[in-house]
C-alpha cells in the first residue's frame, strides 16, 4: 500500500492552486489518464470551494484537510472541514436545463465519481469522501492508445 498524501490549507482560494498541483503530481506519478486526472481534480476543486462558500461561509483562515489515496485502482479523496455542517439532504445538482451560473459541483462530482458520501456525524464539520475506480480508466486509455 502507498502512504496516502495529506494536505492542510487555510480556507482561502489562493491555496486551491496548490490542492490541484499535489493531487497532479499524485495522479501524474500513478499514470492517470490525463481526461480522467482532470476531471477527478475538478471535483476536488469543487468540493473546497464549496467548503469556502458554504462550510465556511467567508474566513479565509479555517482549516481544509484533504487526503488523497491511490489503492488497487481506485482512488480515494476525503475532505474535512470543522465549518458549518452540511444539511445532506438539501445537496442536490440544480436542474441542468435551469442556465445559470454556479450550482453544477456536486452534479459534477456524482457524474465523475462512483461513490460520494457525507458524514456529519461529528461535532462540528464534515467529511467528504469520494471514491473512483480507476481500472476502467486505465483500460479505456490503453484500448485507446492501440487504436
Amino acid at each position: 500500500m502507498v502512504a496516502p498524501i495529506k494536505l492542510s490549507v487555510p480556507s482561502d482560494p489562493k491555496y486551491l492552486g496548490l490542492v490541484r498541483k499535489v493531487l497532479q503530481e499524485l495522479l501524474d506519478k500513478h499514470r492517470v489518464p490525463d481526461d480522467t486526472a482532470r476531471r477527478l481534480i475538478l471535483c476536488v476543486d469543487e468540493a473546497c470551494a464549496n467548503i469556502i462558500k458554504h462550510s465556511y461561509e467567508g474566513p479565509c483562515d479555517e482549516p481544509i484537510e484533504a487526503t488523497f489515496t491511490i489503492e488497487d485502482d481506485d482512488f480515494k479523496v476525503q475532505i474535512r472541514d470543522y465549518g458549518k455542517q452540511c444539511d445532506t439532504s438539501k445537496i442536490k445538482p440544480r436542474e441542468l436545463d435551469c442556465i445559470r451560473p454556479g450550482g453544477l459541483g456536486t452534479h459534477f462530482m456524482n457524474e465523475v465519481m462512483d461513490e460520494v458520501s457525507y458524514c456529519t456525524d461529528r461535532a462540528k464539520g464534515t467529511l467528504l469522501t469520494m471514491i473512483k475506480h480507476l481500472k476502467s480508466e486505465f483500460t479505456s486509455a490503453r484500448d485507446k492508445d492501440k487504436g
